[in-house]
């Protein structure tokens, strides 16, 4: 059975065992021209991933979790397609738990942006992926609760990557 696809929010989440190895920053900067590239705002190829190399450091990254890692990241990009994810419906994204913080978005402004989506993705609404990408909320502050935002954003590029995925 193959690995579960790469989602954008795994490839910014992944860790890596420390100690000799790759350059950090340097494998920081190209995860994150992955994980564009797996919502399909940029273009990245298999073959760019299997080619890359990286500065070998005292202190880094081992080479062995990360060329592990990109390989399943070379895989999913050889298809040569943006993958869906689990946000089918409009009833998957509405039923997503967002966690509320002191300081987060506008729930009010979240939650009618929400409504917009899913009824795009039930086909009654033509949202793009690219209204995603720019879409701001406003944030909140003192006594006024928002969700956090680093939720938010994790689910507006898995909804960008869902949108891409069916040429929207």
């Amino acid at each position: 059975m193959p690995p579960p696809t790469l989602t954008p929010a795994d490839v910014r989440s992944v860790r890596f065992e420390r100690g000799p190895g790759y350059d950090t920053d340097e494998v920081d900067a190209f995860l994150a021209q992955v994980a564009q590239a797996l919502t399909g705002r940029a273009r990245l190829t298999a073959e760019q991933v299997r080619a890359v190399v990286f500065t070998s450091r005292k202190h880094g990254y081992r080479p062995r979790d990360v060329d592990a890692f990109l390989e399943r990241v070379r895989r999913q990009l050889s298809t040569g397609r943006v993958a869906g994810t689990r946000l089918r419906t409009g009833a998957d994204l509405l039923g997503v738990r967002l966690p509320k913080a002191s300081h987060g978005y506008d729930p009010g402004e979240v939650e009618a942006f929400l409504v917009r989506a899913a009824a795009t993705l039930d086909g009654r609404a033509a949202m793009t992926a690219s209204e995603v990408f720019h879409t701001r909320f406003t944030g909140t502050t003192g006594l006024r609760r928002g969700y956090r935002v680093a939720a938010v954003d994790a689910l507006l590029d898995e909804l960008e990557q869902e949108l891409r995925s069916r040429g929207r």
